[in-house]
Formats: C-alpha cells, sequence, structure tokens
C-alpha cells in the first residue's frame, strides 16, 4: 500500500500503453478530484481524470418491465437489446414511416408523431367521407363482428414510442419521428393505395399530393397479400430504395413460405419472420425459402399456441374502442405485423448513429449482427437471426459492442456402450438449437483417429489400454461450439463362446481321438490344446489329437481348449468327457 495525496493507493492496472487505472482508498470524491487535478500537472501526464460510475440504461415508463422484446426483462433472452443502443442514439432526427392503419391520438405517440397523409382512395374503406387527403388518423377498421384492430397505432408504439414520460411503454428507437401513411381500412387496402404511399414516404413524386418534406428513413409495412410481386409495387419499392429508404416488411402469418406473399417476396425489402419469448421461430411465421429468403427475425409474440389460436402478444400503444376510437389504452398483439416494427426502429437508430448509412449497408449491419434463433439454424427460412439493436447501433458507430451474444450454439457429447476391444462405442450429443449440424472426431489418447469421424466407433486391438473420447462440432448459422466427451479406457476384448470344444473318435485303449476348438467370436488366431484324465492334465498332451493309453483305461478323458487373441483375454473351455473302454 502507497500513500497518495490523502488516499491509500491499492491497486495499479494497466489498461493499455497510454492508460493506467489507480484505485485509491480511504478518500472522498472531493479529495479525489483534487488528487487527480495534481496529477494532471505532473510531466508525462496528458490527464488524470476521476473514473465514474455507470449503470445499465433504463426507463421510468410504467410498464417497462413487461418489455421484454426491448430489454430482455420478464424472463427472456431474446429480446432485441433496444436499451443498450440509447446510449448512443434513440434514433433522434429519424423518421419512420408506418404504412398502416393510420394513428390515433396516444400520450405515448403524440409528440413523435409529424404529418403524414390518408392513402385510402375509397371513401366507403377510409370511413372518413372522402379519399386522398392529408389526415392519416385512423377511425377504425372495423367490420360486422370484428372489432377495430388499431392496428397502425399498435406499429407506431413498438417502433417509437415516446419513453421516460412516466407511462406505458417506449419503442425500438423512443427518439425516432412517426409518419404516419394510411392505407388499411375496413376492407383491407388497395395495392395501387400502398404503392403510393411507398412512394410520397420516401419523397417521390405522386400526383396531386404535396412532396413530402420529411422523407422517411424506413417504411414499415406490416401488411401483406396473396401472389407474386407485382411490377408497380416492385418499381416503387426499387424507387424508394434508390431515394435512401429501407423497405421493412412483415413475412406474413400463414405458417407457410415467404413465396406466394407479397410485399414480402419482392425484391429490396428487408423480410422479417417472428420470434417469441423463447428465441424460437413463431408457430404462425411465414419463413423463406433459397428463393425468397427471409433477412432477420424479431419479436412478433411472447407465447402463442397455434392449435388453440391464442397466446400473450407484444405489449404496445393501442385504443380502447371497439369501433370508433375511444381512450387511449395499451394492448397485445402478435404477428409478423409486430416482428416489423422492431426492425425498423432499428433501422431509424442506424440511421440516427450515421446518417451516412446506405440502404444495403444498414441491410449487411442487420444480418451481420444478429443472434442466432433459439430453435432454428436455417438462415434462409428465418433470416440471419433476431435483429440486435445495441450490435447493430455500436456496428453503425464504428465502435465495439459490449454485449454477449445469449443464442449461443452450444452442445455437449457422451458416450456410451461397452468400452472392450471389439465391441463399439456410440456418441451422441445434446445440442442447442436442436437442428445444429453436428460433426464427430474420434481421439485415441488425445490424437485423430483418420477416418472416425462417425457416431460410432469399433475398437480394436489398436485400442488396448488407450484413452478414447469424442470431440464434437456443431454449426448454426454464424455461430459454431465445440466440445469433447469424457474419455473412456479401453480394456481388453472378451471371446465369445458359440460352441463348446468336442472330441471324435473311438473312446478304446490303442485309438487315436481328435479335438476340435468349438466356436468362437471372434476367431482366435491361436489355439492350444490340454488333454485331461480324470479332470487332471496328462503330461505333454497338447496337441489336437491323443492317443488312448492303458493309463486312460476305465477313466474319463476330456480336452481343454485356450483361445488366445492380442489385446484379448485368453478364455478356457472344456469339451465333454468320455470314459476309455
Amino acid at each position: 500500500m502507497k500513500k497518495a495525496g490523502g488516499g491509500t493507493v491499492s491497486a495499479v492496472k494497466q489498461i493499455d500503453d497510454t492508460t493506467v487505472a489507480v484505485t485509491l482508498d480511504n478518500t472522498s470524491t472531493t479529495k479525489a478530484g483534487q488528487i487527480s487535478d495534481k496529477a494532471s500537472d505532473q510531466t508525462g501526464v496528458d490527464t488524470a481524470e476521476v473514473s465514474r460510475t455507470v449503470r445499465a440504461t433504463t426507463t421510468n415508463d410504467t410498464n417497462y418491465s413487461s418489455l421484454w422484446n426491448l430489454n430482455d426483462a420478464a424472463g427472456s433472452a431474446y429480446g432485441i437489446d433496444a436499451e443498450d443502443a440509447w446510449g448512443t442514439t434513440t434514433g433522434s432526427g429519424a423518421v419512420i414511416g408506418v404504412i398502416d392503419t393510420g394513428i390515433t391520438s396516444h400520450p405515448d405517440l403524440n409528440a413523435n408523431v409529424i404529418s403524414g397523409y390518408d392513402f385510402i382512395s375509397s371513401a366507403a374503406n377510409a370511413r372518413d367521407d372522402d379519399g386522398w387527403d392529408s389526415d392519416p388518423t385512423d377511425v377504425g377498421d372495423w367490420y360486422g363482428a370484428d372489432a377495430s384492430s388499431w392496428h397502425g397505432t399498435h406499429v407506431s408504439g413498438t417502433a417509437a414510442a415516446v419513453a421516460n414520460n412516466n407511462t406505458g411503454v417506449a419503442g425500438v428507437a423512443p427518439g425516432a419521428s412517426i409518419e404516419p401513411l394510411r392505407v388499411l381500412g375496413q376492407y383491407g387496402g388497395d395495392e395501387a393505395d400502398i404503392i403510393a404511399a411507398i412512394k410520397w414516404g420516401a419523397g417521390l413524386t405522386v400526383s396531386g399530393v404535396s412532396t413530402n418534406t420529411h422523407p422517411a428513413d424506413v417504411l414499415n409495412l406490416s401488411l401483406g397479400g396473396s401472389g407474386s410481386c407485382g411490377t408497380a409495387i416492385q418499381t416503387a419499392i426499387n424507387d424508394a430504395t434508390a431515394a435512401g429508404s429501407v423497405v421493412v416488411v412483415a413475412a406474413g402469418n400463414s405458417a407457410e413460405s415467404i413465396n406466394n406473399e407479397f410485399p414480402a417476396n419482392c425484391n429490396n425489402v428487408v423480410r422479417v419472420t417472428a420470434t417469441d419469448a423463447n428465441g424460437a421461430l413463431a408457430c404462425f411465421s411465414n419463413y423463406g425459402t433459397s428463393a425468397y429468403p427471409a433477412t432477420v427475425a424479431a419479436p412478433g409474440t411472447t407465447s402463442y399456441n397455434c392449435s388453440t389460436r391464442s397466446g400473450t402478444g407484444i405489449l404496445s400503444t393501442w385504443n380502447s374502442g371497439t369501433t370508433t376510437s375511444s381512450t387511449a389504452t395499451y394492448g397485445r398483439m402478435s404477428g409478423t405485423s409486430m416482428a416489423a416494427p422492431h426492425v425498423a426502429g432499428v433501422v431509424a437508430l442506424l440511421r440516427a448513429a450515421n446518417p451516412a448509412l446506405t440502404v444495403s449497408q444498414i441491410t449487411n449491419i442487420l444480418t451481420s449482427t444478429a443472434e442466432p434463433l433459439g430453435n432454428s439454424c436455417n438462415s434462409a427460412a428465418t433470416g440471419a437471426g433476431i435483429v440486435d439493436a445495441a450490435a447493430a447501433v455500436a456496428a453503425a458507430a464504428s465502435s465495439t459492442s459490449t454485449r454477449t451474444i445469449k443464442s449461443t450454439t452450444t452442445l455437449s457429447p457422451t458416450i456410451s456402450g461397452s468400452s472392450r476391444v471389439g465391441s463399439g462405442l456410440i456418441a451422441t450429443s445434446s445440442v442447442s438449437p436442436s437442428n445444429a449440424a453436428v460433426s464427430y472426431q474420434w481421439l485415441r489418447s488425445g490424437a485423430t483417429v483418420p477416418g472416425a469421424t462417425g457416431t460410432t466407433f469399433a475398437l480394436t486391438a489398436a485400442d488396448y489400454g488407450r484413452v478414447i473420447a469424442v470431440r464434437t462440432s456443431a454449426e448454426c448459422s454464424a455461430q459454431s461450439a465445440t466440445a469433447t466427451s469424457a474419455a473412456t479406457t479401453v480394456t481388453a476384448g472378451r471371446f465369445s463362446k458359440k460352441a463348446s470344444p468336442r472330441i471324435s473318435g473311438t473312446k478304446r485303449v490303442g485309438k487315436k481321438l481328435k479335438a476340435t476348438a468349438g466356436s468362437w467370436t471372434p476367431w482366435p488366431p491361436k489355439v492350444s490344446y490340454q488333454w485331461l484324465r480324470n479332470g487332471k492334465t496328462i503330461k505333454s498332451a497338447t496337441k489336437n489329437t491323443y492317443k488312448l493309453t492303458r493309463a486312460d483305461r476305465r477313466k474319463r478323458v476330456s480336452v481343454r481348449v485356450t483361445v488366445s487373441r492380442a489385446a484379448y483375454t485368453n478364455y478356457s473351455a472344456t469339451s465333454t468327457s468320455y470314459k476309455v473302454n
């Protein structure tokens, strides 16, 4: 211990070539500041600063503890870790265009909502007595017994609900702006209207509508229909991405491939599948194929049972009205519609962190920093993994993420079977995700056995007395793991007797008897014989033949056969005895 200006130096830690951490005990904060000022004045010291304490980012939103999808709370480890990105950016300055049912007034949204547009051309479908107009308010999409969904309000809250306002929830990018673009009414939406919304949202010219003065950095389309991607909507998407807008599209909720779901099957879009709180692909989620691979996944439900069509959805902003709007509230919904705005929010964070990023650069960051799913290694089907806000923002800001990937590939190999020469060992491995590709390599006293790469290993004389183990490797998307089983020492093999030795010939003095060795597995390369008289060895009678003598008369004669093989325990068996006449 060494005194330093009233404090006691208890530790000195070299961080790098120019930075050293010095720990002082028994000193106040004020005194520590005075000591650092004096140290800064010393020759060769650029600066001396008091190390400050930092804590995990959180918010005062009343339902924040329920937002596992953002902060890995509520017992889940498969959220997108948005809160760890907020130390760098909350998305301020970025614009999220939400192409949906419009939006309702909500205290957790209003501060972030900027002017949008209503692109529903049918007055009957819009229920607002007109066609296109500048008011994107969601007046309700109820139809018959089906209540209004307030879908756009829920999606908007997931993407960019206000944080730290002592109420409700927070969005992925709580500092970003929400630009509501209304295209869905009581009968759904018309493709032509959606095309117009995509173009206008990206800042492109739409006939009869004033130019959008705040083009969206990202357009969220939590919608879809059956069929191939048409030329007109593909052109709109191409034009939007060329203008710098990232187009994020929900994969769909039919538990089938994206191939026949547009605009998910369009090019130049970020295709988003849905996961649950266990990091598994949701049972309802559509999936990508080699022709139309998914891009990334994101939380779309907490838990869901497709048999009962029930579950616990993602919590976000909502409205209590069953037809027309009523009180602002919060609700849970499940679907790839809920997954997409998580990704749209992350894109807003990326643009805010680095406005110079191109659409392709953003897509690459999303995929390269994603976390593998808990139940799939098929990146074409599910996407590169669950979008990771913290890691993505760190990559965009050219910094290093300190986050530990939670959904790592793990495996635990074991060996079963007999460890005797002549027997076989079987390798099994408990692996997560369960469909990770597992490979095997058998080891003899730590060295690889050439060609021994299967799940079984036949023990030979070369293994006798050696230590055998198996090394397994698992691959899942970009994740891999290697583990070696506990070793087993190989013991000598054992013969298995299939038939006992036999004696043939006339059992009378002066006659010759002949012994056969019987039947053994494995067949012994060496067989020795010992003839017996009344169970006692007959001197020098060690061949497979024996001529009976007077000494054998009225005695019982038998033969004992001993089999031998390298790395096997010798085994002896005795024939039936016969009385000599």
